[in-house]
Parts: C-alpha cells; sequence; structure tokens
C-alpha cells in the first residue's frame, strides 16, 4: 500500500477513536461539549475528529460532483436523442426550436430525471449535514484555544507574579487582565455550548 491509501485507511478508522466510551464515528453531540469531559481530552480528540470529518465531508463532495457529471452527460444524450426525434416529426421549413426539444427531452425521460434529481438531492443534504459538523468541530478549535486562554489568564490574574525556579518574583511579561475579554469569551463559550 502507498502513503495516500495507508492516509485514508488511517482517516477510516479515526471513526473508533473514543472519548469516554463515545466513538467519533457516532457523531454524539456530548463530544462537542467541552464542559464535559477533561479539557485535554478533547484536545487529544479533536486532530482526529478534524482529520475523520473532514475526509467523509471531502467524499461526499466527491460523489456529489461525480453524479453531477453523471447527469450532465446524460442531458446531452438525451437532447440529442430529443433533437433527432423532433427534427424527424418537424414540416419541411419548420425549425423547431431549443425549447422545443427540450421539452421533448423531459417528456421521453420524465421519471428517469426525477430519480436523478432525487439523489442529487440526497447527494447534496450529506454534504450540507457532514459540512455543518465538520464546522461545528472547526469552530470546536476556537472554543479549546479559548478555554486554554480563559484557564490561563485566570492562573495569571490570580497572582500578578509567580516565582522564579530560583526563588525570585518573575513578573509576567507584558501581560494585561482584560475581564472584558474573558467575560466575552465565556459568553461564546456557552452560546456554543446553548445551540
Amino acid at each position: 500500500m502507498g502513503v495516500v491509501e495507508n492516509v485514508s485507511q488511517a482517516c477510516e478508522d479515526l471513526g473508533q477513536v473514543e472519548l469516554e466510551d463515545v466513538k467519533l464515528e457516532s457523531a454524539d453531540i456530548k463530544l462537542l461539549d467541552v464542559s464535559q469531559m477533561t479539557l485535554d481530552q478533547h484536545v487529544a480528540m479533536q486532530p482526529s475528529a478534524i482529520a475523520y470529518f473532514g475526509a467523509l465531508l471531502k467524499d461526499a463532495q466527491r460523489r456529489l460532483s461525480a453524479h453531477e457529471r453523471i447527469v450532465k452527460r446524460k442531458e446531452k444524450k438525451r437532447y440529442a436523442a430529443a433533437k433527432t426525434a423532433v427534427m424527424a416529426g418537424a414540416e419541411k421549413g419548420n425549425k423547431p426550436t431549443v425549447a422545443d426539444i427540450e421539452a421533448r427531452a423531459l417528456l421521453d425521460n420524465e421519471a428517469e430525471i426525477e430519480k436523478e434529481e432525487e439523489q442529487l438531492q440526497k447527494l447534496q443534504w450529506e454534504v450540507d449535514t457532514l459540512d455543518s459538523w465538520y464546522e461545528a468541530w472547526r469552530q470546536k478549535s476556537f472554543s479549546i484555544r479559548e478555554n486554554v486562554n480563559l484557564n490561563e489568564d485566570e492562573r495569571w490574574s490570580s497572582s500578578s507574579s509567580l516565582s522564579a525556579p530560583d526563588g525570585e518574583r518573575e513578573e509576567r511579561p507584558n501581560f494585561e487582565t482584560n475581564q472584558s475579554k474573558i467575560d466575552r469569551a465565556k459568553d461564546i463559550i456557552r452560546q456554543g455550548q446553548k445551540s
């Protein structure tokens, strides 16, 4: 197996990654909630989730694109067959319009066209759903980063200085506690947990 095949298999296997006995492939919403479980667990799972759901999204996009290409080829064939049929039935001197040909192609293939449209809608739904889920995981990266920053800000703000290894006091360089920033980030995290 080559590198690409190995990576593809690894991305597929990432669905088995677990956090508190919940696998990524279960798409359980609690995996997105950074207030459940430890922050370290969420940080450890994040790259796996981004790779796994990103690969699923790309695969769904490829299936949709492939189906769209197939439908376009069929439409051209239908159009050509309809044009031949309309031309054969046209009176001499009367040239059929594009609308006449398209109407004939639709009438002759209506059931097949409806099935193709249903399949396109299903594939588009899959892409949209996976895109939303993938975007939620990307936003979780932001939530994790903000949680880490909040924890660090709170730790540093509890004491304006820390002891250096040699026992001397060491000021944290260029750090100001910005309570409005902390409050705003906490509001964002709370809103993300409610939705």
